[in-house]
């Protein structure tokens, strides 16, 4: 009996972390007539679409008409014909011919964010009222308050608005008082506020900085902004997305605390494990944390037996400041045994 539950449990789990694709024909019925898709592109044997499933197929639990799936490997005709080159790729098809790029985070819920800001107008006008719960409604959300003899800048939002729905949830209200915008970073708890709005750039400055994480994921297509930041990293390593997560809950207090001097990453080691090594990093051996510093070239892996805590990172980070760790010598320490390990 036992035996046979475990199967069943087995087997359940399997179904709920496999794709479910769809062919040409369905999926050409999904984004006509109307329809609103967002569609992955995947090649099952690449590491990125594996590690997009769990999250994908999670979404897909609570929005099951909206999410499809092409399978490239068998589908590559169709790939091909919509220029998709790299894997996973995911499309809005909106219903009109109209097809955009997804570019937020490979996770449940901000695909889900996603698709309720996808299918409401770019800016929704609010109601002095209504600004509260607007407010709190995304993980990013700005709101502009606009005299209406400043109509310029309003047309500036609506443009902003188009350029960026696919991250953050845009409202407008007039207001007999100064024009101000403000972004609000509901995941790190950070708000910007800008009334100043004469600058050209103001506006898409605002934005950028409102969506820039206190903590990021670290990955090739932006490493270089990273690496020539002028700051040393703080590389964490994981390869489940619910231990960076954890780790980013845990750290950001840390991180906000040093922001002027260090940007904290995370890294899918599944993914970017490669880079482990050269940060001093025992090679499969994570969750791990290591600190770089570019411009000397310098690292300094953070002790495997240590826990990864708030408290101890900052410990030593401190430590490193006050020259009391010295840089990694590029030898690698053999490993403990196991046992003598704390658990991260």
């Amino acid at each position: 009996m036992r035996t046979t539950q475990l199967l069943l449990a087995i087997t359940s789990a399997t179904t709920i972390a496999a794709w479910t694709h769809t062919n040409e024909k369905d999926f050409r019925r999904a984004i006509s007539g109307h329809n609103h898709a967002l569609v992955a592109f995947i090649e099952p044997a690449t590491a990125p679409s594996q590690a997009l499933e769990a999250e994908w197929t999670a979404a897909t639990e609570k929005e099951k008409k909206t999410l499809i799936s092409v399978d490239c490997a068998s589908e590559a005709s169709l790939c091909r014909e919509f220029g998709v080159i790299s894997y996973p790729s995911l499309r809005f098809f909106d219903g009109h011919g109209k097809m955009t790029p997804y570019r937020g985070p490979r996770r449940a819920s901000s695909i889900l964010s996603y698709i309720k800001r996808a299918v409401r107008p770019s800016v929704t006008t609010l109601k002095d009222e209504k600004v509260k719960a607007f407010q709190s409604s995304d993980d990013y959300v700005i709101i502009a308050q606009i005299n209406p003899q400043d109509a310029h800048i309003k047309t500036g939002f609506d443009t902003l608005a188009s350029q960026y729905q696919d991250r953050l949830s845009f409202g407008s209200l007039e207001t007999a008082s100064a024009t101000k915008v403000s972004c609000f970073n509901n995941r790190d708890s950070q708000q910007f506020t800008l009334s100043d709005l004469t600058p050209i750039d103001a506006l898409p400055n605002l934005v950028e900085s409102c969506l820039t994480p206190v903590i990021g994921e670290f990955t090739r297509a932006n490493e270089m902004n990273y690496l020539q930041s002028g700051k040393s990293l703080v590389f964490y390593f994981a390869s489940s997305p619910s231990d960076r997560d954890a780790y980013v809950d845990t750290m950001r207090s840390v991180a906000k605390m040093y922001k002027e001097y260090l940007v904290f990453v995370t890294v899918d080691a599944d993914e970017y494990g490669d880079l482990a090594a050269p940060l001093g990093l025992a090679p499969g051996k994570f969750p791990a944390l290591s600190v770089q510093n570019p411009m000397y070239g310098q690292a300094f892996p953070y002790p495997r037996q240590k826990k990864i805590t708030a408290e101890l990172v900052g410990g030593f980070l401190m430590d490193i400041v006050q020259g009391r760790v010295n840089p990694w010598d590029g030898t690698m320490v053999a490993e403990e045994s196991e046992s003598s390990h704390d658990e991260l």
